[in-house]
């Protein structure tokens, strides 16, 4: 079998699974809101961590990540961060 035909025969291995093809990224779902339950939060991070990393966010957007970040905030989760982020923008 030729290289080719393995190309070919790979590929429509991939047509059948639903997996994309060629360099098309498959769409990626945003992270959760967090709500402040303890529980969840490793998971919650994590969600994050990939995101990033996705978006290539590595490097170089620690204010990015933080805005975006504060944006998912819900519940007990952001009345704890509401105080921070008004003397933040009072110091502006």
């Amino acid at each position: 079998m030729t290289s080719r035909q393995k190309e070919e025969e790979t590929s429509k291995k991939e047509e059948g699974t639903g997996l994309s093809i060629g360099t098309r990224k498959p769409k990626i779902r945003e992270p959760s809101s967090f709500d402040g339950d303890r529980d969840n939060l490793r998971g919650w991070l994590a969600q994050l961590s990939v995101y990033f990393e996705i978006l290539a966010w590595e490097e170089d957007h620690d204010d990015d990540k933080i805005k975006y970040t504060t944006c998912l905030l819900r519940g007990d989760a952001m009345k704890w961060y509401t105080p921070y982020a008004e003397k933040v923008q009072a110091k502006s």
